[in-house]
């Protein structure tokens, strides 16, 4: 499975945001963090496995975004 890192400063946050992408076609999904989570979470939670046969096949593309939750909900 392709799976590329992407990564660029935001100067509206004022910090590098960051995502992966998995697959190399297909429909577009936007997958976001649990609460406080990061954009790996996805992947690490078995998410991205359990639909690696549509990202394999084209048929999806996948981008799991970063969250900046302790910047928000999470800032005390």
């Amino acid at each position: 499975m392709r799976v590329d890192l992407h990564r660029w400063f935001s100067p509206s946050v004022g910090h590098d945001m960051e995502l992966k992408e998995y697959g190399h076609g297909g429909r577009p999904i936007l997958a976001f963090p649990p609460l406080a989570g990061r954009f790996w979470d996805f992947e690490n939670f078995g998410m991205v496995g359990s639909i690696a046969g549509f990202v394999e096949s084209g048929r999806v593309r996948l981008f799991s975004v970063d969250g900046i939750d302790w910047q928000s909900w999470t800032n005390g």
